[in-house]
């Protein structure tokens, strides 16, 4: 998975501006009607997140709020997976809510993760679907990434029922986006 590697700092904007990388179907194969879409990228402070998906009408909790849970909404999510094992789990929701978990092996909550420090967030909601723009301290974050992470990208999108975005489902099995096989080698890419 690319991750876009910046000396200077990046803005919103440029964020915005980079190219995504995506995928058109759920985890079973059924087209979306917007493909989710993701870029990531790293400035000399922050780890930032682009992430576009469909749905943005159900959301949990309040912008800018820490709330554990989005998950049982419409939420983007980035796993970042260290050499060692544990990794460290970010969530957005469509109204800016965010939540953050570490984890020292498969499912194992870190007893006490640290909160990273949230620099900026913007969401934006339109027919069908949502995107956002994210980008946390890079100081505060408990996994690094490096070009020695793992990444996995995935969402959740309702309706009647729930839709499985993942940026690499393993064939054959249930959504989980905590397995192994989810998760991606780094390429660091210099910004376009």
């Amino acid at each position: 998975m690319k991750v876009y590697k910046s000396p200077n700092l990046i803005s919103p904007e440029q964020m915005l501006a980079l190219p995504r990388e995506c995928r058109g179907t759920d985890w079973y194969g059924t087209p979306l009607p917007t493909s989710l879409s993701w870029s990531v990228a790293l400035d000399s402070e922050s780890l930032w997140f682009v992430c576009a998906l469909p749905g943005g009408e159900r959301s949990l909790a309040s912008h800018g709020e820490f709330f554990e849970g989005l998950w049982e909404g419409d939420v983007a999510e980035l796993f970042i997976k260290s050499p060692s094992g544990e990794y460290q789990e970010l969530n957005v929701a469509p109204s800016g809510a965010w939540w953050s978990v570490t984890f020292d092996a498969y499912r194992v909550r870190r007893t006490l993760p640290i909160r990273p420090n949230l620099r900026y967030i913007s969401t934006t909601i339109s027919a069908g679907e949502w995107s956002v723009v994210a980008a946390f301290s890079r100081a505060s974050m408990e996994i690094s990434v490096t070009d020695q992470s793992l990444l996995h990208v995935s969402g959740m999108w309702y309706r009647e029922q729930p839709s499985f975005l993942s940026s690499c489902p393993p064939q054959d099995l249930a959504p989980d986006y905590h397995l192994p096989e989810c998760f991606q080698p780094v390429v660091m890419t210099p910004p376009c």
